[in-house]
């Protein structure tokens, strides 16, 4: 698997590498089968690029919980930081993967809130990164830091398993 990627489009962002090729099915087969020393593998490089204080959000995901996403949890349990469950969703979107850019931002629009029990700490000093496991049109990411952001939240980037090439 590769090193890792960083970059700032369309938000700021480290991934574990492109998806692509083997990581791509390694991403898929975790989401049906957690295996934790998988995703450690995975995650290895990440955490390096962490500070030691910084707060991992996970997206949170909108089907019910026997359907929905485990890795933005996973991936912030294998990367040994602090988990704040900041958001929640507002309501329910459709999937992306069929979506273009445009119609992933629409989709996306104010589709997250802070969550109740986490409105009075709210404007905490400490950095937070978004953490989710694919990167691709950033409808999501910049959904999820626009809301963090507008509470207060200093919000450094996301943290991703997989970037989409940019074509």
């Amino acid at each position: 698997m590769e090193r890792g990627l960083r970059g700032v489009t369309p938000v700021r962002f480290n991934a574990a590498g492109w998806y692509r090729g083997e990581l791509r099915r390694e991403i898929l087969r975790l989401k049906r089968h957690q295996d934790v020393s998988v995703l450690k593998a995975m995650t290895f490089a990440l955490k390096q690029t962490l500070p030691t204080k910084a707060h991992l959000v996970p997206i949170p995901s909108w089907k019910a919980e026997r359907r929905a996403n485990p890795l933005p949890a996973l991936i912030c349990q294998s990367l040994g930081r602090t988990t704040r469950t900041l958001l929640k969703r507002c309501r329910p979107t459709v999937g992306q993967h069929h979506l273009s850019r445009h119609q992933r931002l629409v989709n996306m629009k104010s589709a997250f809130a802070i969550h109740p029990d986490q409105q009075s700490c709210c404007g905490s000093p400490t950095p937070i990164w978004i953490v989710d496991d694919i990167l691709t049109s950033g409808a999501t990411a910049k959904e999820a830091l626009r809301t963090l952001q507008n509470s207060g939240f200093e919000v450094r980037g996301l943290i991703c398993l997989g970037r989409t090439p940019v074509i």
